[in-house]
C-alpha cells in the first residue's frame, strides 16, 4: 500500500511540474512576475495584430498571430540566452550575425578579419580615384578656409590579428584597402591622422588595453587618447584654438567592464560572463574657453560614437554635427531623424571650420560613405 502511494505521489508531482511548465510562461507573459532583462542587438520587433474576420479568413490573422507569441511568450529572453549559452559552451558557435569567436574566446566581427586580410580589397585604381577626387575637394574647400582631415581608425581584426581563428589562415595576408588609401592620401599632402599606425605602435607599450577582448570598437582608453589627439593635432594647423582642451582628473583600472567595451558579447545574448582583459577607464572632463572656437563637422562611422557621447564634438568642436555614415545627423536626430538628404549640403558644408572623415579598416571599402561623390559633384559636375 506504501508503495502505491509513493508511485501516485510521484505521479502528481510529476503532472505538477509539468502543469507548471505550461502555465508559468503564460502568467509570465501575462504579468511580468519575474523581471528579465530585454535582449540586446538590432531587431524589429513583432507587433501584435488586432482580430478581424476579414484577417482571419485571409490567414494573416493566424500567421501574424503566430509570429507575435512566437517572440512574446514568458521567459523566452531566458531562453533565448540560455539556448546561446549552450552554443557558445559546447561548439563554441555565436548567435548573433556576422559574430566569430577567435583564439582565447576573443570576440570579432568578420568584417573586421577580411578587411586585415585585404579580402575586400577594392582595387588600386578604385582608390586612385576616389582620393584624387579627395585631394580637389580640399583644394576647393581651403579657399573657402574649411580644413578638411582624414583619420583612418585600427579594427579589431588590424589589432588582434593573432587571435583570428586559423580557418582564416591569417598568415596569408595580402594587400588592404588601409595600405593603399594610406599611401595614396599621404602622396597627395591630404592632412591625416593615421591612428591605424599609431594604436599598433602603443600596443606593447599602453598602459591600458587600448582594445577590449569582447567588444569591437577601440576601448575607452583608446577614444580618449584618439580625443587628446585630434585636439592637438587640430590646435597645431590652426591659429583659432579649439573651444575646449581635455583635462583627466583620473584612470580606473577595472574588470567592470563599461559602456561598449563589451558591445559584441552583450550582442551575443549569453547566460553566463566571458572573462574579459583588465581595462582602463578615464575620469576626464572639457575645459572650455570663452573663446568662439572652430566648428567642426564630422563624418564618420561608429568608431566616432564614443567620441561624440563623451562630448567631443558639443565641447571641443564648438556643437558640431556628426553624420552617421553620411546618413543621419546627430544631435539633430535624436529628436525627429534628420538625414543629409534632406539638408542644403553646400550650406550645411561651407558652415564649417573643418571636416573630418573618420572610416576604421573594415569601412574603407566603402570610404566616406558617398560623401566624396556628393561634395565632388556640388563644385565640379
Amino acid at each position: 500500500m506504501s508503495q502505491y502511494t509513493n508511485i501516485n505521489t510521484k505521479k502528481k508531482w510529476l503532472f505538477y511540474f509539468i502543469m507548471a511548465l505550461l502555465i508559468l510562461p503564460i502568467i509570465q507573459e501575462k504579468t511580468d512576475f519575474i523581471k528579465i532583462n530585454p535582449l540586446k542587438g538590432s531587431f524589429q520587433p513583432e507587433q501584435d495584430i488586432n482580430f478581424s474576420l476579414n484577417d482571419w479568413f485571409a490567414g494573416k490573422y493566424s500567421f501574424e498571430k503566430e509570429q507575435y507569441l512566437n517572440e512574446n511568450f514568458g521567459f523566452r529572453n531566458l531562453f533565448v540566452r540560455l539556448y546561446n549559452q549552450i552554443q557558445y559552451s559546447l561548439f563554441n558557435e555565436a548567435k548573433a550575425n556576422g559574430v566569430i569567436i577567435g583564439e582565447e574566446q576573443y570576440l570579432y566581427e568578420e568584417n573586421y578579419i577580411l578587411s586585415y586580410l585585404g579580402r575586400d580589397f577594392i582595387g588600386e585604381d578604385k582608390i586612385q580615384k576616389k582620393v584624387e577626387k579627395l585631394r580637389k575637394i580640399v583644394d576647393t574647400l581651403k579657399t573657402k578656409n574649411i580644413d578638411l582631415i582624414v583619420i583612418l581608425a585600427p579594427g579589431k581584426g588590424s589589432f588582434y590579428p593573432e587571435y583570428i581563428p586559423r580557418k582564416y589562415n591569417p598568415n596569408y595576408k595580402k594587400q588592404s584597402n588601409y595600405d593603399i588609401y594610406k599611401k595614396m592620401i599621404t602622396k597627395d599632402s591630404i592632412n591625416l591622422l593615421d591612428f591605424y599606425s599609431w594604436f599598433m605602435n602603443m600596443k606593447s607599450s599602453s598602459k591600458y588595453p587600448l582594445f577590449p577582448k569582447t567588444g569591437i570598437h577601440w576601448s575607452k582608453y583608446g577614444e580618449f587618447l584618439v580625443a587628446d589627439s585630434i585636439i592637438k593635432y587640430i590646435n597645431s594647423k590652426n591659429n583659432q584654438l579649439l573651444k575646449s582642451e581635455i583635462i583627466i582628473n583620473s584612470i580606473d583600472y577595472s574588470t567592470r567592464i563599461l559602456d561598449t567595451d563589451d558591445d559584441i558579447e552583450k550582442g551575443m545574448n549569453l547566460l553566463l560572463n566571458i572573462k574579459d582583459l583588465k581595462m582602463g577607464y578615464p575620469n576626464f572632463q572639457f575645459k572650455k574657453s570663452d573663446s568662439l572656437g572652430l566648428k567642426i563637422l564630422t563624418v564618420a562611422d561608429s568608431y566616432y560614437w564614443g567620441l561624440f557621447n563623451s562630448g567631443l564634438s558639443k565641447d571641443a568642436f564648438n556643437n558640431g554635427q556628426f553624420w552617421f555614415y553620411n546618413q543621419e545627423i546627430y544631435p539633430d536626430s535624436y529628436q525627429e531623424i534628420l538625414h543629409v538628404s534632406d539638408i542644403n549640403l553646400q550650406s550645411s558644408l561651407e558652415s564649417n571650420d573643418v571636416i573630418i572623415l573618420l572610416s576604421t579598416d573594415a569601412n574603407l571599402n566603402k570610404f566616406a560613405f558617398g560623401f566624396i561623390e556628393q561634395v565632388y559633384e556640388i563644385y565640379f559636375d
